[in-house]
């Protein structure tokens, strides 16, 4: 006969395998936290919802370095006003970010209108639900963290992408690194929609504050043409295999270039957020020189830890809403074609 508890019913609301619902509620510090932002999205995290009379919780405070060391960031939601965030905090003795939801909205999406922990995945889907009053809280999110980022290093569990070798020969991939080099060396201040100069210029690309891009943005005719006809026949159909999706259209085509130090905040981004780029559908790029730099890889958070460096010529192909990082180069200069494409429909 088994020993163990039959498992008690999932209380209203989302449970193991649902969609994270979205929140943004303000800190202790002022700011204001929604998980789901770019800064947040793609980790591993425990909400810790506080009961209405809150008690202290000593086992949290305790494994906080273990948690940190666990790659588990911690939210703690309290029902109380930002006025009353930062005595509680002290109460309770966590140094997490406390955040307040005086009305309960975000509690009851969770079920946990009197207290509760959920844990989930990088890509928002539910872990696991824990009792927010079992005294071994940290160690069982650290354990059930631990155990789902092992799965996450099986080579077959990979993000929604596509890779296809010899969109570009080494010859054209060359011709566009000269490109880069020998014109286009007017630089423009940062923004879309650049469109009323006649050459090929440049910008620099402060995504979240890095320093290490600059993009070489394609105007001359004859370039454009070449890859053009490339992605039309060798990469379209494959997106409309994979995706069945059908590409008519395109933003200007850009050449990244990757050197130095990264700076800035060291996390992924989206393509389509903003509401000036909301008509982008695929990002995709083409590595130009895979053998001349280190590093450099891409990275897509919400499904996984792996790494990826197509090989000179090849497209790597995604959606634009998927969060995704570009890597720090390492050494050497890594030149890429972006291109970012939608259709008609």
């Amino acid at each position: 006969m088994s020993s163990r508890r039959p498992a008690r019913p999932e209380p209203a609301g989302a449970g193991v395998g649902d969609i994270a619902p979205d929140f943004a509620l303000v800190a202790d510090n002022g700011a204001t936290i929604d998980p789901a932002a770019d800064q947040w999205a793609g980790r591993f995290m425990l909400f810790v919802f506080l009961p209405p009379t809150p008690a202290p919780l000593p086992e949290l405070a305790a494994q906080q370095d273990a948690l940190a060391a666990a790659g588990l960031t911690v939210f703690v939601i309290a029902r109380a006003r930002r006025s009353q965030l930062v005595g509680l905090k002290q109460r309770i003795g966590l140094a997490a970010p406390l955040l307040a939801d005086a009305e309960g909205t975000a509690a009851r999406l969770y079920g946990c209108a009197d207290g509760g922990a959920v844990l989930p995945r990088p890509n928002r889907h539910i872990l696991a639900r824990l009792a927010v009053d079992r005294p071994d809280l940290a160690a069982a999110a650290i354990a059930a963290t631990e155990e789902a980022r092992a799965a996450r290093r099986n080579p077959l569990c990979h993000p929604p992408i596509i890779i296809v070798p010899d969109v570009l020969s080494r010859a054209d991939c060359q011709r566009l690194i000269t490109l880069f080099t020998m014109t286009g060396q007017r630089f423009v201040e940062p923004g879309h929609n650049v469109q009323d100069i006649a050459t090929d210029y440049k910008m620099r690309i402060p995504d979240y504050g890095r320093k290490d891009r600059i993009d070489h943005w394609m105007v001359a005719a004859e370039p454009n043409a070449l890859v053009d006809a490339r992605l039309r026949s060798r990469l379209f159909p494959e997106i409309r295999k994979a995706f069945q999706y059908n590409i008519t259209r395109r933003e200007r085509y850009r050449i990244g270039c990757y050197e130095g130090e990264r700076g800035g905040e060291a996390h992924g981004h989206r393509d389509n957020t903003a509401p000036i780029v909301a008509h982008r559908r695929f990002a995709c790029s083409i590595n130009l020189n895979s053998e001349e730099f280190e590093g450099g890889g891409l990275r897509y958070p919400e499904y996984g830890d792996q790494q990826y460096r197509p090989a000179t010529g090849e497209a790597i192909v995604f959606s634009s809403s998927i969060l995704h990082e570009a890597l720090h180069v390492t050494a050497g200069r890594r030149y890429v074609l972006l291109a970012f494409l939608y259709g008609d429909v």
